[in-house]
C-alpha cells in the first residue's frame, strides 16, 4: 500500500491504537446513538398504551348523576315545625348518606327507607335550633349527587317542663317509680311519652302509665332488683305536648335502687310484717282506718321520709276530722 498506514488504524501514543468506524466516529458514540433511538421507540409504545383505544383502558363516565336529592324544608327556612316538617327524598336514584346535625355536632337519628327513596327522623327536633343537612344519592350507574342545606326550627311562645322524682344521684327503695309531673296539661300523651326513655341496669322492661293529663309514672312489672341503676332521659325540648305548647327540657338523671325492704300490712289483724332482703325482721302492731273510712288497699310506695310534718285530713279529702301539727317520723 505504498507504505501508508491502514485506514482502519492509527498509531497512538505509546503504541496504543484506537479503532474507528466506517464513518470515522468512535464506536462508543455509535452505541449511544443506538440506545437513544431505542429509548425514543419505547416512549412511543408507552404513549400508545396510555391511549384508551390502543391500550384497552375503559374511559371513566364523567357525566352528571341522574339522581336528584330533595330536602324539605328549603335551604335557609326559619320557624320550622319540630315535628313532621323534615323530609329528605331521592328521585332517579337511592339515598346512601343522610346526616342532620345541630350546632354542637349532635346528629339526629333517622333511617333511610328500604327502597332508598326517603329518610325521616326517628323523633322530634329541638326548638330554636339551626340544623345542617348533608344528603347523598346514587343513580343506577353509581354516580353520586349531593345536597347541603340548613334550616332553623321555631321559637315557642308557650312551654312546659316535667318535674321528676327521684332526684338525680339519689338512692331509693325497690318500689319507687319514676314520676313526672308536667306544668301544663298534656293533650298528646303519646308524643310526650315517646320523648322520655327509662332504662335499667340490669335490664328490665319498664312501662309508663298516665294519671290524668299531667302525671306520668314509669315502673317495672315487679319491684326493682336491689342495686339496679336507673337512667331517665327527658328529651322534651321541642315536643308539642298540646297545641302551641312545647317542651323546653333536655335532661338526663340517674338513681340507684338500695336494699330490698317490703312491709305487708294486714288491716284485719292490725299487724305489719317487715321483710328486708328476703328475711323478716319485724312483726309489729299497727292502727288502721275506721269502718266508715277504711284504709286503702293495694301496693303503696313510701316516697319520702320526714322527721316532722303536719297531718291534715283535708289533704286526703276528709272534712277536718284531724289536723295534727308536729307528727314525728312521718
Amino acid at each position: 500500500m505504498n507504505g501508508q498506514p491502514i485506514s482502519g488504524t492509527s498509531a497512538g501514543t505509546g503504541g496504543r491504537r484506537r479503532l474507528r468506524g466506517a464513518t470515522g466516529l468512535p464506536a462508543l458514540a455509535v452505541g449511544a446513538l443506538l440506545l437513544l433511538v431505542t429509548a425514543c421507540g419505547g416512549g412511543d409504545a408507552d404513549a400508545g398504551s396510555a391511549d384508551g383505544k390502543a391500550g384497552g383502558v375503559k374511559d371513566q363516565d364523567t357525566s352528571a348523576s341522574q339522581a336528584v336529592v330533595t330536602v324539605a324544608p328549603k335551604d335557609g327556612t326559619d320557624d320550622v315545625a319540630t315535628s313532621g316538617a323534615l323530609k329528605i327524598t331521592a328521585a332517579q336514584g337511592k339515598l346512601t348518606v343522610v346526616k342532620v346535625s345541630d350546632p354542637k355536632g349532635g346528629e339526629v337519628e333517622g333511617k333511610i327507607a328500604t327502597d332508598g327513596a326517603s329518610w325521616v327522623p326517628d323523633h322530634h327536633l329541638a326548638s330554636a335550633t339551626k340544623y345542617k343537612v348533608h344528603a347523598v344519592a346514587k343513580d343506577a350507574k353509581g354516580r353520586e349527587s349531593a345536597k347541603d342545606t340548613s334550616f332553623t326550627t321555631l321559637v315557642p311562645k308557650n312551654t312546659f317542663i316535667g318535674q321528676y322524682t327521684p332526684e338525680d344521684g339519689s338512692t331509693v327503695g325497690v318500689g319507687m317509680p319514676v314520676s313526672i309531673h308536667f306544668t301544663r296539661g298534656i293533650t298528646d300523651p303519646e308524643a310526650v311519652e315517646k320523648a322520655i326513655k327509662v332504662t335499667a341496669e340490669p335490664a328490665v322492661p319498664v312501662e309508663g302509665h298516665w294519671f290524668g293529663n299531667d302525671r306520668l309514672d314509669f315502673r317495672p312489672e315487679h319491684y326493682w332488683a336491689a342495686g339496679t341503676k336507673v337512667t331517665v332521659k327527658l328529651n322534651l325540648d321541642g315536643v308539642e305536648g298540646r297545641p302551641g305548647v312545647y317542651g323546653k327540657q333536655a335532661k338526663t338523671v340517674s338513681f340507684t335502687i338500695g336494699r330490698s325492704q317490703v312491709s305487708t300490712v294486714d288491716a284485719k289483724t292490725h299487724r305489719m310484717k317487715v321483710v328486708r332482703d328476703d328475711k323478716q325482721i319485724k312483726d309489729i302492731p299497727i292502727s288502721a282506718g275506721a269502718p266508715a273510712t277504711t284504709t286503702y288497699n293495694g301496693q303503696m310506695v313510701i316516697s319520702e321520709k320526714l322527721r316532722v310534718t303536719r297531718m291534715n285530713g283535708d289533704t286526703v279529702g276528709f272534712g277536718g276530722e284531724y289536723d295534727i301539727k308536729d307528727v314525728p317520723h312521718a
